[in-house]
């Protein structure tokens, strides 16, 4: 059924097939839907996203999050920092409910939005209205997710003392990541840190790619997860 929105499981269906995206588990698609409802609303009061069509929250929101969906091992402690709407952190918690998933945001509006989107989808999913310095004071986690919330040299910088209690970063990144490696190699900031390209895939509808890196401590046992086609950059 067609809601106001003009997104129903049919029509993500349809989209997600158009790009090749399968695999996404049934009983998965009407929270995503839902998740388009409460978060587009969301964004009539507060700027959360321009990817407010079907066929955008799919090439864009939904890849990205099934892409890194598919690099979490069973039941990791993930955090999702700098969350804004909720992507990749609340897909993923949709797409993989077998994870515990957390999201932080220390803009408190955004953090309010991300609970309220939670509460209406009935997650359980932790939101923690502060920056990722500051929850992880307190708490630790295996893996942290980020898309969309500054560069490489910004990312190492908040985790520069906290590398030792976190598993490792995945982040997703458009095609300046190489230049936001040589960046933060210049400042220093990847000294004592592992970084490897995982996996990268096309964005429908250009010419570009989008890549996820994997950034960890050498010593970090996530470390040993990466695969036999996973290199290092």
């Amino acid at each position: 059924m067609l809601n106001e929105r003009g997104v129903s499981v049919e029509i993500l269906k349809a989209k997600a097939q158009e790009i090749g995206l399968d695999g996404i588990p049934e009983e998965a698609w009407g929270n995503l839907v839902k998740y388009c409802e409460v978060a587009w609303d969301w964004n009539d009061k507060i700027n959360l996203t321009r990817h407010t069509t079907p066929e955008l929250f799919v090439q864009r929101d939904l890849l990205d999050s099934f892409q890194l969906a598919k690099l979490l091992g069973p039941n990791e402690e993930v955090l999702d920092i700098g969350t804004g709407g909720g992507v990749p952190g609340i897909l993923v918690a949709i797409l993989r409910p077998d994870l515990q998933v957390s999201l932080c945001d220390s803009v408190a509006k955004k953090a309010k939005v991300a609970e309220d989107i939670v509460k209406q989808l009935k997650l359980d999913v932790r939101v923690y209205p502060l920056s990722v310095s500051r929850v992880l004071e307190d708490d630790r986690f295996d893996t942290l997710v980020a898309r969309g919330v500054g560069p490489l040299v910004r990312l190492c910088g908040w985790l520069k003392e906290e590398w030792h209690k976190i598993g490792r970063l995945l982040a997703i990144k458009g095609p300046k990541w190489v230049d936001e490696r040589g960046e933060a190699r210049h400042r220093g900031m990847l000294q004592g840190v592992d970084l490897r390209r995982l996996v990268s895939y096309r964005m429908p509808g250009t010419e570009s790619e989008s890549t996820i890196l994997q950034l960890a401590r050498p010593s970090s046992p996530m470390v040993r997860t990466l695969g036999p086609q996973e290199g290092k950059d």
